[in-house]
């Protein structure tokens, strides 16, 4: 783990809003060490020179139509759609990627775009025009509040029904949590436990993420050796058990077995 790198996330986590561009790069450095932060923001800085429009309908024209920005349907569960240089780089990303893409680059032209966290798939919307939402990875397609919903049923195969609150602006951190989550799914997937681990190191310093998801990470960070670290978040989740004997003894006995093997 790039310590730095998880310093710089956490900063910017200690804010309400904070720039996404940064928390995105902040993710894709995790996979990427070489990347070049500063270069990186060059290329938004760019994108966004030729997205410079009147209004917005135009500015998504030229991201999404003169750029070629467009959703990955070929290969949706690459983990490079959901890294802000390779979205950049590829032109192609999955949903919540390309809106980051969009949010940050409408940022830039001075168009406000916010992310809408609409289960299975993400959506943004004008802030200045609330009952329009963009639905990024169809290449930009203005949607309805109807449309939303049916978009939804579309995904869900009708099996769930569509609530208004799925149309409810999100923060940034929300933001980043989610774009972690789909890459936990990934690796975890593909039993990739070196990219897990930061992952799910990541995703450990939201609130919201549950303490099961931080004990898997503790049997990663044994599994890759790190039985310091795997035995004081075993510790430190005892702690918190709360009532449940069972469990806070399972953790205890997890801890000394990851104590015992640093010797």
């Amino acid at each position: 783990m790039n310590r730095v790198l998880v310093e710089r996330f956490g900063l910017l986590l200690e804010h309400e809003e904070f720039p996404l561009d940064e928390g995105a790069l902040c993710i894709a450095a995790h996979a990427y060490p070489d990347m070049d932060f500063d270069a990186e923001l060059d290329r938004l800085d760019a994108l966004a020179s030729h997205c410079e429009q009147t209004n917005r309908d135009l500015m998504l024209h030229s991201l999404f139509g003169e750029l070629g920005f467009h959703g990955n349907r070929v290969d949706y569960y690459d983990p490079r759609n959901s890294f802000l240089n390779e979205v950049m780089r590829r032109r192609t990303g999955i949903p919540i990627s390309l809106a980051v893409l969009t949010i940050v680059i409408g940022w830039r032209t001075g168009f406000e775009f916010e992310g809408i966290g609409m289960p299975g798939h993400f959506l943004i919307r004008d802030h200045h025009d609330p009952n329009t939402f963009i639905d990024v990875f169809a290449g930009g397609v203005l949607l309805d509040a109807r449309g939303c919903a049916e978009l939804f049923d579309r995904i869900s195969g009708g099996r769930q029904g569509f609530h208004p609150a799925y149309l409810s602006a999100v923060s940034h951190a929300s933001i980043m949590e989610r774009m972690l989550g789909n890459l936990r799914a990934i690796y975890a997937r593909h039993q990739d436990y070196t990219n897990l681990e930061w992952v799910l190191e990541l995703r450990a310093m939201f609130p919201t993420v549950s303490a099961r998801e931080t004990k898997q990470l503790g049997l990663i960070n044994m599994k890759r050796g790190r039985f310091d670290e795997a035995a004081r978040r075993f510790e430190m989740l005892a702690e918190s058990a709360g009532d449940s004997e069972d469990q806070a003894g399972e953790l205890r006995r997890l801890a000394a077995i990851a104590r015992a093997r640093m010797n």
